[in-house]
């Protein structure tokens, strides 16, 4: 029987990486060692690490699909803090089926045969759809009388089968200005927080545990948890990185990072502010990173806001007094 890890070559690298810095398999015992894994997702709530009040709401929620009636729900968050994970994971708490698609991708076609397949099978199902705010028009509308009394708008009085309909997004204010009785419906709406840097940490050592059996200086740790925006997808890149070239500083070089997760991208944003000395729209703020308007505003802004360095005001961006002790501190 072929190992399909030794014909792709997976194990090969592992055992190379681990040989570089002085572990092999012959270190552990038999029982220690574990195939070689591309991903590790948390499988269930209790190994979900941080986003308690979230993890609070979703308790409710299970106990009431369970023992009342089918609730819908919304999490929203931003990018890489877990959304698609939480997904899977409230599907396997609950045992039910779930079915994935992305809101830019979602077709009427679809939607139709999943509803198919829902009235054909015993098994009770879950319909994600991740980056819900890029649903169109049609079917979002479409989705009201489904979702809220399990009929079709179409108005032939068939029954639909309920179940858990469960949407994603990083944009929730767009969300809610496309679709606010969708939004309405959603029972649960969880709200994934920033994550702390003890949370991080935390992540990136379960991360080590299951794929790679590392020992792994604390340094090390504490230098990923308060440098990759706290943000675990970031976390456990930068992890990889590491093990690859076992030099902290070379990983944070190659990210461009400078200090406190900010790249050099965020401190020219800063240093522009600070030379205008006024609000500067977003739309050149972009310019001169050479960025997008929604790259910026999506990926860049809500960290540099959300840590205080910079700030939103009716007439644009300024940077704020830390920012500038910041900017200060980094020449």
């Amino acid at each position: 029987m072929f190992d399909l890890y030794d014909l792709l070559g997976i194990t090969s690298i592992i055992d190379s990486v681990k040989e570089k810095i002085g572990i092999t398999r012959k270190e552990y015992h038999p029982e220690e060692v574990t195939p070689a894994k591309f991903i590790y997702r948390p499988a269930t709530l209790l190994e979900y690490i941080g986003q308690e009040r979230a993890k609070d709401l979703i308790n409710l929620t299970l106990a009431k699909i369970r023992n009342i009636k089918p609730i819908h729900i919304l999490i929203s968050g931003t990018k890489g803090c877990g959304k698609s994970t939480l997904a899977n994971i409230i599907a396997h708490e609950l045992g039910f089926e779930i079915t994935w698609t992305i809101g830019g991708a979602f077709t009427m076609e679809a939607l139709q045969k999943f509803l198919v397949k829902n009235q054909d099978v015993q098994s009770p199902q879950i319909l994600f759809v991740d980056e819900i705010h890029n649903l169109s028009k049609e079917i979002g509308e479409y989705l009201y009388p489904v979702i809220e009394d399990f009929i079709l708008p179409e108005g032939n009085n068939l029954k639909l089968r309920p179940f858990i309909f469960m949407g994603a997004t990083t944009e929730k204010n767009m969300l809610l200005k496309k679709f606010a009785p969708l939004v309405d419906r959603c029972g649960a709406d969880i709200v994934l927080e920033q994550y702390k840097a003890e949370d991080i940490k935390s992540i990136l050592k379960q991360y080590n545990d299951k794929i790679y059996h590392l020992n792994i200086d604390e340094e090390v740790y504490d230098i990923l948890s308060t440098n990759t925006r706290f943000t675990p997808r970031i976390a456990l890149t930068f992890f990889d990185d590491f093990v690859i070239c076992q030099d902290i500083n070379k990983v944070l070089s190659a990210h461009r990072v400078i200090k406190n997760g900010l790249t050099t991208t965020d401190i020219t944003i800063l240093e522009h502010l600070k030379d205008v000395k006024k609000p500067v729209g977003i739309e050149a703020l972009a310019m001169i990173v050479g960025l997008t308007k929604v790259d910026f505003q999506y990926c860049i802004e809500p960290f540099l806001v959300a840590q205080g360095y910079m700030s939103r005001t009716a007439r644009g961006r300024i940077l704020t007094t830390k920012g500038d002790l910041l900017l200060q501190e980094v020449k």
